[in-house]
């Protein structure tokens, strides 16, 4: 029989942490693991701080400050770290990928045919600075720069100064150009730029499309404009950090740092527009969309919207940044990303058919080029259904 392990869960509890523990749950529960787990029941908000005289035989942990870094060093039990607010962990780390998250960001932006971003983030708080970083790479990449503006965190923060930061925040929206395409932070610091547009008159999403992050649907789906977000994948980081720490806890070495692709955009009303000037370019793209589950070509793309393949081939790469046919199939593997997500009984050469590939070898190829993994193991890491470490 295994040896039994008290196991803290000292992360504030609530929206998408939930399904982080059930992540934590399924690995322990697949892997035989005898652990049970300290909890704050009542406050559902437990620190590392609260754990100096009970901490267990390992902690799950999210380590968001300085002092809650040097608590943890002190504190030397087998510990994971689930947050990326600081920029160094003194224990191993089990992280959305952030990187990726905001060059996910940057290409929903883009495809809608912006020409300005913005980003607005947080000040000295690591998975911030990595999600801007690459926000703005991809954005490069293609051309394009965007303004900046980086609000003061709340982690442990007595007071927290919101109506300067509601001011500044409004003063800087009404500076930038419109049209624009705002990626932030969180879907808590979307919520506020959608609060600030309604009370300025700052029309969403035509003068500003706005896109968050965590898919906390509490929040995206009960404000107007419904809010666009990218979903993380928190149970498979629940998962894997269990794993990690399943590791610690039978003494041999972990990775110090793992990150978890995010699970894909969430597009609802705040980022539902077409932002080019040429009405043929926005009749183009509107009609990728419309029919993104039938088989078409750039030859009948250029016949619909009544122009040459030469002008439509040019006009694409001036105004989107990239191919005509490019961009179709960017929106063909998207779309079958959400299939895969949302989806699970339809088969794979189903998903095939209905994202214009002529065959499920072919989809399998290109959707591995696009996503570093193929549509089985994006569909079984989405769903938390991963494999043992």
């Amino acid at each position: 029989m295994t040896e039994a392990h008290q196991i803290a869960l000292a992360f504030p509890r609530g929206a998408h942490q939930e399904m982080l523990i059930d992540g934590v749950l399924q690995y322990a529960r697949e892997h035989g693991c005898r652990w049970s787990f300290i909890t704050a029941p009542e406050s559902l908000s437990l620190s590392i701080l609260d754990l100096q005289g009970r901490c267990g035989n390992g902690v799950i942990a999210a380590l968001n400050t300085a002092e809650e870094v040097a608590c943890a060093q002190r504190l030397g039990v087998p510990m994971v770290n689930i947050s990326s607010a600081m920029v160094e962990s003194p224990v191993p780390r089990v992280n959305i990928d952030n990187l990726l998250l905001g060059k996910m960001a940057a290409d929903h932006l883009i495809q809608r045919g912006f020409s300005n971003f913005a980003y607005y983030g947080l000040t000295k708080v690591g998975y911030s600075q990595l999600r801007q970083e690459g926000f703005e790479s991809r954005l490069a990449a293609a051309g394009f720069r965007c303004n900046v503006l980086l609000a003061a965190p709340t982690f442990g923060v007595q007071e927290l100064h919101w109506q300067e930061q509601y001011q500044a925040l409004a003063e800087w929206l009404g500076y930038l150009s419109a049209p624009v395409a705002l990626f932030a932070v969180s879907d808590y610091r979307a919520r506020q730029v959608l609060d600030v547009c309604r009370e300025s008159g700052i029309n969403v999403p035509q003068d500003i499309a706005v896109l968050g992050v965590d898919n906390e649907e509490v929040i995206c789906q009960h404000i107007q404009p419904q809010l666009s977000s990218i979903a993380r994948n928190d149970r498979l980081e629940g998962y894997q950090a269990a794993a990690v720490l399943h590791n610690l806890l039978q003494g041999k070495t972990a990775s110090q740092f793992t990150t978890i692709p995010p699970a894909g955009i969430v597009e609802r009303e705040s980022t539902r527009v077409i932002a080019v000037s040429d009405s043929r370019i926005r009749e183009a793209i509107n009609y990728i969309f419309q029919h993104i589950e039938q088989p078409f070509g750039v030859q009948e793309l250029a016949l619909h919207v009544g122009v040459s393949r030469r002008w439509l081939e040019y006009s694409f790469r001036e105004t989107v940044g990239e191919s005509p046919y490019k961009y179709i199939r960017r929106q063909q593997l998207e779309h079958a990303r959400r299939l895969l997500a949302e989806s699970p009984a339809i088969k794979i050469y189903q998903i095939a058919q209905r994202t214009g590939f002529n065959s499920a070898k072919r989809f399998m190829t290109a959707f591995r080029q696009s996503f570093g993994m193929s549509p089985r193991e994006y569909r079984r890491a989405h769903h938390g259904e991963v494999t043992k470490p």
